[in-house]
Order: C-alpha cells, then structure tokens, then sequence
C-alpha cells in the first residue's frame, strides 16, 4: 500500500509539472500573439519599419482581432504639455495598414498622414480643402491646454493640420504650403472663394516640383527628407511630368 502510494504521488508530481509547462506555454504564445502586428501591404511594412528605426516605436497602435494592422501613430499624448516638432519637425504621424488612392495632381497611393499644430484662420478653410483633398485639419483632438482654452473662451488657438500621401516628406511639402498661404492671407478676412483655385494652382506647382526633378522649392527651415531616409527630389518619368 505504501509503495502503491509512492508511486501514485510522483505521477501526480509529474502531471503538476507538466500542467505548469503547458501554462507557462501558453502564457509566453498569448503574450506573443497579443504583441504581434500583421502588415500585408509590402510599401506600408517597409515604411513603417523605416520609421521604427528612425523615430522609436509607436505610440498608438490599432489593429484587428487577428493581429492585422489597422493604424499606427507616433503623437505625443495630448493629456501632456505638448512637445511640438517632436518627431522630425512634425507633430503626428500615422501610417494606416490598408491604402487608399488620392487623383490630385497625380494618381497615388495614399497610407502616411503627417501633421503639423497650427493657427488656422476660419476664413481659409474652404481654399485649402479645395486645394487639395490630402489637407485636413483637425480643430477638436489637439493637446488639452488648447481644447480647454477653446472650451472655456470659444478661441481656436491650434489645430492639426495633415497632409497624406506615401512620403513624409511630400507630407510634409503639403503641410508647408498651408503655412505659406496662412501666412500671405491671414489678415484677408474678406477673401474665400476667389482664392479656390489660387490655392489648388499652387499647391499642384509645389508637387510637381518634387516629383518632377526640381525638389523643393519652397524653403521648409523645420524639415529635412534626409532625417527619414527621403530624397531631396524625385522624378516621377518625363512623360508625367511633360504632360502635368
């Protein structure tokens, strides 16, 4: 009987042990699937692996119940005080997992949005969105201190103004050509309209410039293409561009 006991109680220590292996397995395989991320989309893998290595690991990430990629974004919380320039000279970048298609001034892919804090006045809004549909500005998700100024007074100090494309740095090109034209018309409350297709003229000039061998053309002090492995120019083909 005592035998029979012994022999009972070291396959009941065996079975324990493997139980608390299978456990452990299953911990360390959940805790990878809950920390892995699915990029199918070649371009925007490569993208955001590029910008991992440049800027560290994202801040935000979405995605699906099965690990697919939804959104990854690099934004300082907008509960602290606001660090602005933080990440290359911009203030929000957001790589989306599945692209979409932008038509203007030339058919593109469209997954990376860059954003920049700025003073947009009221009177400017229909011309920039009417310059191109890659400019958005965002008047109510901007750092607390401004929400709350905006609350409590009515008084829009900031707002995220982004551009989209597959570059930063076209992005970035965009965001500047809102700051030039922020800074031409401020003071011309009584113009809206008639500035439409003043906006979208110059905003297609400054893309076509890039793209089109000339890099750009337009001084951005807060920037360098070089910070995230970009290109001072590009050259979208002769047959594009002759034709643009």
């Amino acid at each position: 009987m005592l035998n029979f006991t012994k022999k009972n109680f070291k396959l009941l220590q065996l079975l324990l042990l493997v139980l608390v292996i299978m456990l452990i397995l299953l911990f360390f395989m959940y805790n990878h699937k809950k920390d892995s991320l699915v990029i199918k989309n070649k371009m925007v893998k490569d993208k955001y692996e590029s910008l991992v290595s440049i800027i560290g690991p994202s801040v935000y990430i979405e995605k699906d119940n099965d690990n697919n990629m939804k959104t990854v974004t690099w934004q300082h919380p907008l509960s602290k005080s606001a660090e602005f320039g933080k990440y290359g000279g911009c203030d929000y970048i957001r790589i989306r997992g599945h692209p979409s298609k932008k038509y203007h001034p030339h058919p593109a892919d469209v997954f990376l949005i860059v954003g920049k804090y700025l003073n947009v006045p009221e009177h400017l809004f229909g011309p920039l969105k009417y310059a191109s549909e890659t400019i958005n500005i965002e008047q109510l998700f901007v750092p607390d201190s401004y929400s709350n100024k905006y609350y409590n007074t009515g008084e829009k100090e900031l707002a995220l103004v982004t551009g989209s494309c597959a570059s930063v740095t076209i992005s970035v090109i965009t965001i500047q050509f809102v700051i030039d034209m922020i800074e031409k018309y401020k003071g011309d409350t009584d113009k809206s309209v008639e500035l439409y297709e003043e906006f979208r003229n110059e905003y297609y000039r400054r893309i076509d410039d890039y793209l089109c061998n000339k890099g750009i053309t337009n001084p951005i002090n807060w920037f360098n293409p070089e910070y995230f492995n970009e290109p001072n120019v590009m050259n979208i083909g002769d047959d594009i561009c002759n034709n643009s």
